[in-house]
């Protein structure tokens, strides 16, 4: 407890159960003073009372990332209500599969905004304002480091989230701002199918090809967020929460 005691936070893609949810929680617990972010304000503000009536400090504030306006409101904001800005989570992105053959230009340079953009964006106005010795925790995916049949708009998105991590980690090394690249595999949520209601055959079929024999949780995404939030030795990396997936490199077939 007390690990982030009045470290200032922002939270993007808060608004819905998952991981920007429990990562608010989980930073809460530990002290921090939040604002968390996204598109339906009713969920954000779901979000934000969660954290209150555990005793927590938060705010909502609407949010598209791909928006540099709403990036330079969004941090404006944070340090008026808390003066302040210690660590970025940049959790909100989009997803979806699509053949190659069927995908637009448009569907292409819309999830390069989203997740390209939004990145580059919240890092950029976010270190403006960020103390020295702060933290950055990209949320890539499992799909940046490896290849995904007819998700190459969502594979060539979350890789240039984990190179652009790393080239981050190297121009702020100097003010010991720690940047660094998360990478979920198949997280329980409904983004996925998941959540409470999940189906309970996809959610075996998930377990069945995860070598640990267990399906991945938000919070055990919070975990991993909340441990680069503190390691102060630790920046540039790629840090998977899979399961073991991407050690297998059969993607769970050949687990015992």
């Amino acid at each position: 407890m007390g690990r982030l005691k009045n470290k200032v936070a922002i939270i993007t893609g808060a608004t819905s159960v998952g991981i920007g949810r429990e990562t608010a929680l989980r930073l809460s617990a530990e002290g921090a003073l939040l604002t968390v972010t996204g598109r339906s304000q009713n969920a954000g503000n779901e979000t934000a009372d969660m954290v209150i009536k555990e005793g927590g400090k938060c705010i909502y504030l609407p949010h598209d990332i791909s928006s540099e306006e709403n990036w330079i409101s969004v941090v404006k904001e944070t340090k008026k209500v808390y003066g302040s800005l210690d660590i970025l989570v940049n959790n909100a992105g989009q997803f979806w599969i699509k053949p190659l053959a069927d995908t637009s230009l448009e569907d292409f340079s819309e999830i390069c905004s989203v997740n390209i953009n939004g990145t580059w964006l919240g890092m950029k106005h976010g270190l403006s304002e960020m103390n020295d010795g702060g933290a950055i925790i990209n949320v890539s995916s499992l799909m940046g480091q490896m290849g995904l049949p007819e998700g190459t708009g969502y594979c060539a998105s979350k890789g240039a989230v984990t190179s652009m991590t790393k080239a981050v980690a190297l121009e702020t090394a100097k003010r010991k701002i720690r940047v660094n690249a998360l990478h979920p595999g198949v997280i329980w949520t409904p983004m996925v199918g998941g959540g409470e209601d999940g189906d309970e055959g996809l959610k075996n079929f998930f377990i069945q090809e995860t070598p640990i024999r267990m399906v991945g949780l938000p919070e055990h995404v919070a975990d991993a967020i909340l441990f680069l939030c503190t390691a102060e030795y630790v920046t540039g990396i790629e840090l998977n929460v899979d399961g073991g997936r991407l050690a297998d490199g059969a993607m769970g077939s050949h687990a015992g």
